[in-house]
């Protein structure tokens, strides 16, 4: 056996012990990322996943039975968000944004080391 096919086979073992609806949902996935993995990735993979396993049998997992169907994702063309949501936002964004920038030219924080200091009081001679 070579090596990735013996860290392949001791992978399946560790995905194995994990509780069987976390299995069903994301073993095939984490196998193609660990077929995918270098081999100076393979002590980090085998470690974390062997923590995993003992973390998710305490804490249990929420994993549904179902396997997610291909291609279950939506794609950003698809979005069910309308238009006039976006629109809203943007103008929520905008009023926030400029009425921020009303109050700070309103009123100044009290900055000592200002860039633009304010210009000197002008001071009256009187005249004799």
């Amino acid at each position: 056996m070579k090596s990735r096919e013996r860290f392949l086979f001791v992978y399946r073992l560790l995905l194995r012990l994990y509780p069987l609806s976390f299995r069903a949902r994301f073993a095939p996935e984490m196998l193609e990322l660990a077929q995918a993995a270098d081999r100076a990735e393979w002590p980090l993979i085998l470690g974390d996943t062997s923590i995993a396993i003992v973390r998710c049998w305490f804490e249990g997992t929420h994993s549904a039975q179902l396997v997610p169907e291909a291609n279950a994702y939506l794609s950003l063309g698809e979005s069910s968000i309308k238009h006039s949501r976006i629109l809203q936002g943007m103008v929520l964004f905008l009023a926030i944004v400029g009425g921020a920038v009303y109050i700070n030219h309103r009123w100044p924080p009290p900055c000592p080391n200002s860039l633009f200091p304010e210009p000197p009081a002008p001071t009256h001679v009187a005249r004799r």
